[in-house]
Parts: structure tokens; C-alpha cells; sequence
């Protein structure tokens, strides 16, 4: 941990591997405290833990519609058997999209695994 945001930043000390500390703005350096210090440590010596991943959202007929950007009235995305007239395209957790455009389309259903 230094004093100044710079390999020329006098060493405060030196923290063991592992050690938590409390991290405020990043850049190349990071503004760190740990326990009563504050200082600075190069971005490259840090581990940030991994976001949480969310959990899937189950699959589940939809009903009702919502506005596309086009100000258009689009069937919600369902579940079924077969392909429902009209599906624009079937999404990775197994239901269909009536989407208008290609962008966003399954974005909440693990993306588009066909399009039709």
C-alpha cells in the first residue's frame, strides 16, 4: 500500500496476500483502506470477486402484450409445444418471441436460439 497513486509513492506497508481491505475509486490505482490505513494499490494486485450470477428465470407462458419502440402492441413472449403463429423467433429457454426487431429480442430468455 502506497501514499500516492505511483510506483514513486513512498510504501506504508506491504499486505499479505488475501488481505480485505475496503476499495474507493479505481483507476490504474485503487484508493484502498485496510483497518486504520488508507492508501493506495496498483488495480493489477487486486482480486474483485465475481458478480453473482442470477438465477435463470423459469420459462412460463406470458400473457398480455407491451409497446415496442415502435409504439406497436407485441404479443409476450409464451411457452409452447409447437410454434405459435406469428413467433418472430424461439429464445434459448424454449419460448417464442413475437418481436418486431432483432435487437432485445429474448434478452430476458438467454437469447435468440432461432429465428423465423
Amino acid at each position: 500500500m502506497r501514499r500516492a497513486p505511483s510506483t514513486t509513492g513512498t510504501v506504508l506497508t506491504v499486505l499479505p496476500q488475501g488481505t480485505r481491505v475496503q476499495v474507493g475509486t479505481c483507476t490504474t490505482w485503487c484508493a484502498v483502506t485496510a483497518g486504520t490505513r488508507h492508501g493506495y494499490v496498483s488495480r493489477s494486485l487486486l482480486r474483485f470477486p465475481a458478480p453473482p450470477t442470477p438465477a435463470p428465470r423459469p420459462a412460463t407462458p406470458s400473457s398480455g402484450t407491451y409497446t415496442n419502440v415502435d409504439g406497436q402492441q407485441i404479443q409476450r413472449p409464451v411457452v409452447a409445444d409447437t410454434r405459435p403463429s406469428g413467433a418472430s423467433a424461439q429464445c434459448r429457454d424454449g419460448s417464442y418471441s413475437f418481436s418486431m426487431h432483432r435487437r432485445g429480442t429474448c434478452s430476458h430468455h438467454g437469447g435468440v436460439a432461432t429465428w423465423y
